[in-house]
């Protein structure tokens, strides 16, 4: 069963100026807390095909680009050894920045995902990974904005 989180946060910041920061692919360390450190794997550095390897205090796991919308939106496939992090069967993040108005943007963040264990999984989807799925990906999202908002401060 297909289980999808959006968080959607305004940003007072220009669309594109968003954009021209999240495309950077190499920088998620710099507004996600519990990334330590970003290394883009091969060429190219963006679009669909590049990898990145993302490390967290303990373990890491490889973010490849699925889909590319230029100036609105990339895609990740979430994996390691070629498959899902556990207790995923599949995951994806959308990375996505929609015009509010000429100074505000929105930034939205879907997560895409599949767990293992059948019924099992779905049950405890609904008990508590649920709620700490949503947790982190509001955390990502929020420290997105906050990354984005310092940027247009320097």
């Amino acid at each position: 069963m297909k289980h999808i989180v959006t968080i959607n946060l305004k940003c007072k910041i220009k669309a594109n100026q968003a954009w021209d920061q999240i495309r950077d692919f190499s920088t998620p360390h710099k507004y996600i807390s519990f990334i330590q450190n970003t290394i883009v794997l091969g060429r190219p550095s963006g679009g669909v095909g590049s990898t990145r390897r993302v490390f967290t205090k303990y373990n890491y796991m490889d973010e490849t680009i699925t889909n590319w919308e230029e100036g609105s939106s990339f895609t990740v496939k979430l994996h390691r050894n070629k498959q899902a992090p556990f207790p995923f069967s599949a995951a994806t993040f959308r990375y996505q920045i929609r015009s509010i108005n000429k100074k505000d943007c929105e930034l939205i963040g879907i997560f895409t995902y599949e767990l293992l264990f059948g019924i099992i999984g779905i049950i405890l989807n609904h008990l508590f990974l649920g709620i700490i799925i949503r947790f982190n990906i509001r955390r990502v999202i929020m420290g997105l904005k906050m990354y984005l908002n310092q940027s247009i401060i320097i």
